[in-house]
């Protein structure tokens, strides 16, 4: 039987919305409103990561985003970066107190690039906690480890509480594409990033630069990709929307053009999925 896939947004699909350094709307979107958003773009799925640290928020407030979202059909998923041991006992709570069945994380936090081998030490001391707690550590291949690399971790951990939140683009940072990463990565696969973009030459031609697009008009074979995971992957798994999307001159031309983006990215994304799955 095929794994299936559920369609989200995050705050990554929002991340000038949602407000990063450097960029500070007059008004940052809270989660009630992207969930307000899932709601709208008739999506299933809202993953809250570390661009909206959830440990800044008092526990009631955690809880009233998860009951928000509940009340209107929408899964939460939440996120964080680094896995020192304190950070992740705290998020695996909060993933609990939010319903979250999935905890995703980067490897890689401030001050702090552990080693393979040191990042299955780490997580080996946790694995019990996410088995009694039935929540899934979903870790991203994120820039600095090739695939796999990211394998191998998986398979010394060996555990259904411990997979991969594959981000095709993430490795190109390691001279690794899609194909490479797919074949590495895909069975471990518990939530998939849909970031598309676009590789053109600089105008002096002595280089190329690889930008994001909106999903669909750009280079990643998402309905390809689907079906693959559909295939390979472990479980059911989340599609999740990301945008790597330059500013405009002004914070209210680029808060517009982005919600602009998530539309057509999620209507493309929809089209796909129903080519992929049929």
């Amino acid at each position: 039987m095929k794994n299936k896939t559920r369609l989200g947004i995050s705050t990554f699909s929002y991340p000038y919305a949602v407000g990063m350094p450097g960029f500070a709307p007059e008004h940052r979107m809270d989660m009630k409103e992207l969930i307000d958003k899932a709601v709208e773009l008739q999506v299933q799925v809202v993953q809250i990561a570390d661009n909206y640290p959830l440990h800044l928020l008092p526990q009631k407030e955690q809880e009233s985003i998860s009951k928000y979202a509940a009340d209107r059909g929408i899964a939460l998923e939440v996120g964080t970066r680094g896995i020192r041991h304190e950070n992740l006992i705290r998020y695996i709570h909060i993933a609990e107190v939010m319903n979250s069945r999935l905890l995703r994380t980067v490897i890689d936090s401030e001050h702090d690039e552990p080693e393979p081998e040191e990042v299955i030490r780490r997580l080996t001391k946790i694995l019990p906690l996410l088995e009694e707690k039935k929540i899934v550590l979903g870790i991203e291949n994120h820039d600095r480890l090739k695939s796999r690399t990211f394998a191998r971790i998986v398979q010394e951990l060996d555990s259904p509480y411990v997979g991969i939140v594959l981000d095709t683009v993430n490795s190109f940072a390691c001279e690794e594409g899609t194909r490479q990463v797919l074949d590495e990565l895909a069975r471990y696969t518990v939530n998939f990033h849909m970031k598309d973009f676009r590789i053109d030459r600089i105008p002096s031609a002595l280089g190329l630069r690889v930008t994001g697009t909106v999903a669909g008009e750009g280079r990643l074979n998402m309905g390809e990709i689907v079906r693959i995971l559909e295939d390979r992957a472990q479980s059911d798994f989340t599609t999740v929307l990301e945008l790597w999307m330059e500013p405009e001159a002004t914070v209210e031309e680029t808060v517009r053009k982005e919600n602009c983006w998530v539309e057509q990215s999620i209507e493309n994304m929809k089209q796909i999925l129903c080519t992929a799955v049929s």
